[in-house]
């Protein structure tokens, strides 16, 4: 599985929405389930899937796909 798909099924599974739903411009903004509670999940998910520890700093950035993914790009994880 590439890791984009593994970013978006986590996120997906987190929110308990459909994975269909969620791309790189799914944000707080526009996913009613994102919340802070889900928040805290899906930074320890991702932390285990993908091998990395995310600081405060990086986790206050956190409000969409795209900067989650471009975090994990920041900390090695390829998605070509």
């Amino acid at each position: 599985m590439r890791n984009l798909d593994k970013l978006i099924s986590s996120v997906a599974g987190i929110l308990d929405v459909s994975a269909d739903i969620i791309n790189e411009n799914s944000s707080r903004d526009n996913v009613l389930q994102w919340d802070s509670l889900a928040m805290v999940d899906l930074i320890t998910e991702l932390e285990i899937l993908f091998g990395v520890q995310f600081d405060i700093l990086e986790i206050a950035e956190f409000n969409s796909v795209k900067n989650i993914k471009i975090s994990l790009e920041d900390k090695g994880v390829s998605f070509k």
